[in-house]
């Protein structure tokens, strides 16, 4: 398994203090990664392109907004992941919420059973801010108490 840490992104459909259920039944703890910047997205593609078996499927998703272009990566789980605050060394007991910039610890592993290609795996989560980001707004250079965290 390649690990990664994902530069900012905008936190998509959190699934991180209760589960979602597969359609076996099976919890699943998950998160969708959204980057506004084909810069922060490209060593993670380079990455599962480099992974990425002959017809394989890609986990990162090219999405055409009415902004422009968005980039997302849902990252999955068994076991609740842990939410670190922005200092990396508390814990963050918030809720998080949609919207919310956050990093993540993350696995990349290929898989060839019933089809083929790249999955992502996720790790420890570490929030940065709540946030009102729509889903193309550049995050890429955000960091807390950086006043180019907030579009003009």
């Amino acid at each position: 398994m390649t690990k990664l840490i994902t530069p900012p992104a905008v936190l998509r459909d959190p699934h991180v203090d209760k589960p979602e259920t597969r359609e076996t039944g099976d919890p699943i703890f998950n998160i969708t990664l959204e980057f506004a910047s084909e810069e922060d997205v490209k060593p993670l593609a380079d990455e599962i392109s480099r992974l990425m078996p002959k017809n394989g499927s890609t986990p990162l998703r090219k999405i055409q907004t009415p902004a422009g272009h968005v980039w997302r990566i849902k990252l999955r789980r068994t076991d609740q992941p842990r939410v670190l605050g922005p200092d990396l060394k508390s814990s963050h007991d918030d809720p998080l919420r949609d919207g919310d910039l956050v990093r993540a610890q993350m696995g990349l592993m290929t898989y060839t059973n019933l089809g083929s290609g790249v999955v992502g795996y996720l790790g420890d989560i570490q929030f940065l801010m709540h946030s009102d980001f729509e889903p193309t707004d550049q995050v890429s250079s955000a960091v807390p108490g950086d006043d180019q965290t907030r579009p003009n």
